[in-house]
């Protein structure tokens, strides 16, 4: 019975070795394919901003977008892939003020999301500085704002 134990043991051993192999994180071909992701909902229209995620912000961190001209913008969609969650910081500059929000998001795989109200009281919006984190920092993220309809 002992004999029997020990070995149940060392298969649990040995399965859980090699579970623990296969997950070993992201690739460097995974992460370039973020990065093109990125680059392919960016650059669509000009419009948006995008990096890869961090596990804290820091007071310099942040990709900001200049518009070249103050521009009717209701909403921002949020959107990241290589993470299951991630919490985006947004500051937003206009034509009425300032304003700073927080937002935490499921990222399913990049998929678009549901666009976030920019507060009216920024007005028409001149420049968007975001940054996204996420538990383990790793994964992409992008930040597309949705002009006015006009």
């Amino acid at each position: 019975m002992i004999r029997r134990t020990a070995g149940i043991a060392a298969a649990a051993v040995l399965t859980a070795t090699l579970l623990a192999g296969c997950a070993s994180g992201p690739t460097d071909e995974d992460r370039a394919g973020w990065d093109d992701w990125a680059r392919q909902l960016t650059g669509a229209n000009g419009m948006g901003v995008s990096g890869r995620m961090a596990v804290e912000v820091g007071d310099d961190d942040g990709v900001r977008m200049d518009l070249a001209s103050p521009t009717a913008t209701d909403a921002v969609e949020l959107r990241c892939i290589g993470a299951d969650r991630a919490r985006f910081t947004l500051h937003y500059e206009g034509t009425g003020g300032e304003a700073s929000a927080t937002q935490d998001i499921v990222c399913h795989n990049g998929d678009p999301r549901t666009p976030i109200a920019i507060p009216t009281s920024v007005g028409s919006l001149s420049a968007l500085t975001a940054v996204a984190t996420s538990p383990d920092g790793e994964g992409v993220w992008v930040v597309l704002p949705q002009l006015s309809p006009r």
